[in-house]
């Protein structure tokens, strides 16, 4: 399978069959909705429904919270210690979902191989294994904050809903290795705003030692981003220039 979009027999628009176009848009008079609507009355429904909706979930209260150190009753009984709690839950879920998607890009670099100045396997192998680090990291820090690890935070249920698109893209088997990138891009974009989220946290909890951690995950997930604006760039034929592959403003 070829890396770049191909001409081809696509049905899809409706200059493809002109006539057929008219025809459907002749239909809408002829068939008009059976009810009375708008925008508006949907947007109604929804705002009702949103206040009657319970939270969408809960941080758990931190096990032995008695018998933590003073640094980690700290993180837990900080100004937001709810919120901390809930982003650390987030990336822990964020980097579990990051390995699967990375392994599912392994898989298609083994399908369709890959292209000029794209990712070698082995480049694939070594950022799922950062990732599977960060992970590790995470889940010993909320058990080290006597958090659960096992539990979905508000903030993890949200990222494995919005992730759900980026997943489907890389383990369609029409999707080329090059689309599939693109499709990493988004998760790596987020991967990176999320972890200065954490730090800034981190910061205000008093935590320096895990600041220092994040940092460091931080800087890992800048190069990720930087490899793959580069892949893509190469994959769509033209050149970057800035910063993370982007063009520098004129």
């Amino acid at each position: 399978m070829t890396q770049q979009a191909t001409l081809g027999t696509n049905l899809t628009g409706m200059a493809a069959v002109p006539e057929r176009g008219e025809a459907m848009l002749a239909g809408m008079d002829e068939f008009p909705p059976s009810s009375v609507g708008s925008a508006h009355d949907i947007a109604m429904v929804r705002i009702t429904y949103a206040k009657e909706a319970e939270p969408l979930g809960s941080v758990p209260t931190p096990a032995g919270m008695k018998n933590k150190a003073k640094t980690a009753m700290k993180a837990v009984m900080g100004e937001q210690p709810t919120l901390f709690m809930d982003k650390l839950g987030e990336r822990l879920a964020f980097e579990r979902a990051g390995t699967r998607l990375y392994e599912a890009l392994v898989s298609k670099h083994d399908a369709f191989g890959s292209f000029s100045g794209g990712p070698s396997k082995a480049d694939l192998e070594d950022i799922l294994q950062e990732e599977h680090n960060h992970f590790a990291m995470l889940w010993s820090t909320i058990e080290q904050l006597g958090g659960d690890p096992t539990a979905v935070t508000p903030s993890a249920d949200i990222q494995a809903t919005m992730g759900h698109g980026v997943a489907k893209v890389i383990v369609d088997p029409r999707t080329t290795l090059l689309q599939s990138l693109e499709a990493i891009l988004v998760a790596e974009l987020a991967d990176n705003a999320c972890w200065e989220t954490l730090i800034a946290l981190a910061e205000q909890a008093g935590e320096a030692n895990l600041v220092k951690q994040f940092e460091r995950a931080l800087a890992t997930e800048q190069n990720h981003l930087a490899k793959v604006h580069t892949w893509l760039a190469a994959g769509q034929g033209r050149t970057t220039n800035g910063k993370n592959g982007r063009r520098r403003a004129r």
